[in-house]
C-alpha cells in the first residue's frame, strides 16, 4: 500500500512539484532563497506544467518512432497521456511549522517531513528516507509558491516481461497558491 501511496505521491510531486509552468521558457531560472515563515501553511496547486520523456524522446516521438504509430495516432496518445497528467496534480500540501507536510491528491492523503537544505533553496521531503524528494524553489512570497523537480523512474511499457524496462522523466514546475 505504501509503494501506491508513494506512487501517488511522486505523480503529485511531479504534477504538486510535477506538470507545471513550461520548462525552457526562462520564467523561473533563478532560485530563491527560502523564507520558513512564508512557506508554512497550506498551499493549493494552481498551475502546473510537466515536460515528459520516455526512451530520452519526447512523447510523441517515441510513440511514432519506438512504437511505430502513426502520427496521428501519436498526437492522440500524447494528448491522452497530457490529460492524465493534467488531471493528476491537483491537489494541496500543507507545511506546517514543525517541519512536517500533509499533502492530498485526489482521494489520497500522505503525511511526512519537510527541511530546507543549507543553502536555503530547495525543501527537502522525506529527508534520508527511500521516499526522499528534492524541490527547488524558484519563487516564494506569502501567497505564490513556484517549485520545479525532476523525476524519473522505469516502467513497463508493453508489460511484456522479455522487453527491458523505458525510463520516463519528467520535468516539473508548479505555481501553488495560499
Amino acid at each position: 500500500m505504501k509503494s501506491n501511496l508513494s506512487q501517488l505521491r511522486s505523480l503529485f510531486l511531479i504534477g504538486v512539484f510535477s506538470i507545471f509552468v513550461t520548462t525552457g521558457c526562462g520564467l523561473f531560472e533563478k532560485e530563491a532563497s527560502i523564507n520558513t515563515a512564508e512557506l508554512v501553511g497550506l498551499w493549493t496547486v494552481s498551475d502546473a506544467d510537466v515536460v515528459p520523456q520516455i526512451g530520452g524522446l519526447p512523447i510523441k516521438n517515441y510513440f511514432t518512432d519506438v512504437m511505430g504509430m502513426s502520427g496521428l495516432e501519436a498526437e492522440a496518445f500524447a494528448a491522452i497521456y497530457d490529460t492524465f497528467l493534467q488531471e493528476s496534480f491537483g491537489g494541496t500540501i500543507e507545511f506546517k511549522d514543525d517541519n512536517t507536510y500533509i499533502f492530498q491528491i485526489m482521494d489520497t492523503i500522505e503525511d511526512g517531513t519537510w527541511s530546507i537544505n543549507s543553502d536555503g533553496n530547495k525543501i527537502i521531503l522525506d529527508g534520508g528516507t527511500a521516499d526522499e524528494q528534492i524541490v527547488s524553489i524558484l519563487e516564494l512570497t506569502k501567497t505564490i509558491l513556484k517549485v520545479s523537480y525532476d523525476e524519473i523512474s522505469m516502467e513497463d511499457l508493453d508489460e511484456n516481461v522479455d522487453t527491458p524496462d523505458v525510463e520516463i522523466s519528467m520535468k516539473i514546475e508548479m505555481t501553488l497558491t495560499k
